[in-house]
């Protein structure tokens, strides 16, 4: 199994090769995911949007535009330094270098009207998976959505299955469905959290 130091010394590597090691400038399957993504999306615009594992700041630019205030994070410097160049025009857009689920802000105070996961919690090991199940609905202001894409396929790094990912959060009793695609290569679900004392 991948350790965490290793996992932060592969992406060093990736980013120290290319700005976008993932070709989200020029691959059609990214070109998709984010159009499908952001169409899924239940409103136009969000007071509040946490970003976690922003990669270079693709997606962090889309949600720019659709929210008031957005938190965008990650843990390596290298894709903290390209987002916050991607996004200086928005001031209203705060990026910042944390390690999750271990520097989630807030304490997991309802603080986010969405909460955007794309392609980031296949990297975590199951005590951090279940921690950020946990730490998402905690964040989430009543009512407010989480959004959860990844990839399907085998890869090196993976370490939970896409299937199981959105399991876990799927069975969380504070989280109804609200949206759902899925083709061969990526899984995308859609969950509001529940009111205010309205049963699971």
């Amino acid at each position: 199994m991948t350790t965490p130091v290793t996992t932060a010394e592969h992406f060093r590597s990736l980013y120290a090769t290319s700005a976008d090691p993932w070709h989200t400038a020029d691959s059609w399957y990214e070109q998709r995911k984010l159009s499908i993504l952001l169409a899924v999306l239940p409103k136009s615009r969000f007071s509040s949007v946490y970003e976690p594992g922003c990669g270079n700041g693709a997606l962090t630019l889309a949600l720019a535009g659709r929210c008031e205030r957005l938190l965008a994070s990650d843990f390596c410097d290298e894709a903290v330094r390209l987002t916050k160049e991607r996004v200086s025009a928005h001031y209203h857009v705060q990026i910042s270098r944390e390690s999750l689920p271990e520097q989630w802000p807030s304490g997991g105070e309802p603080a986010f009207e969405l909460i955007v996961l794309s392609e980031l919690c296949y990297y975590l090991e199951h005590e951090q998976l279940r921690l950020t199940v946990s730490l998402s609905v905690g964040s989430l202001l009543p009512l407010g959505h989480l959004l959860a894409c990844h990839w399907k396929r085998p890869f090196d790094d993976r370490q939970q299955d896409t299937a199981a990912i959105h399991t876990r959060f799927a069975a969380h009793a504070e989280l109804r469905a609200c949206a759902h695609y899925e083709d061969e290569e990526f899984r995308l679900d859609l969950w509001q959290k529940r009111g205010t004392g309205e049963a699971a």
